[in-house]
């Protein structure tokens, strides 16, 4: 397992964690609860981690395809870095119950949109896209809803 395939999958253990932590305080009220109660913070945990997790997967793709040649996966990886940071402070501002997670949400949701328009260019023939640009348009649905 070389650096990457070991952040990736921490970043999906991780996620994955905080999606079954934030699901089981779903039920019990939070002391303090602020602006951002009232909508699926579980659900933005679970796809922007997923949104992390295909990100990497996608920037490793990316620089090899660059390293190949392929110079029109250059404007790709720019916006999956992008991507990459938006969607993880998104996750964390969600497991932390902020109050500007609504907000951040919807910059997300740009975010995202952005990176599937690319990914879809490449998502008939690079798997990696093809996952990317899923889990893209699954984290702007989840955005969108906030």
């Amino acid at each position: 397992m070389d650096r990457r395939d070991f952040v990736v999958a921490s970043t999906l253990a991780l996620t994955l964690a905080k999606a079954s932590s934030a699901e089981a305080s779903k039920s019990a009220p939070v002391a303090g609860a602020d602006a951002s109660a009232g909508f699926d913070g579980a659900k933005l945990i679970a796809t922007s981690g997923r949104c992390v997790s295909t990100g990497l997967i996608c920037i490793k793709h990316c620089e090899k395809e660059l390293a190949a040649g392929n110079k029109e996966m250059a404007e790709c990886l720019r916006s999956v870095l992008e991507l990459v940071a938006t969607c993880d402070t998104l996750q964390k501002l969600a497991a932390y119950d902020s109050s500007f997670t609504r907000d951040y949400a919807k910059l997300t949701a740009k975010v995202c949109s952005t990176c599937a328009k690319l990914c879809d260019k490449h998502a008939q023939h690079m798997e990696a896209c093809k996952n990317c640009r899923d889990a893209c348009l699954e984290c702007e649905k989840a955005c969108l809803a906030a």
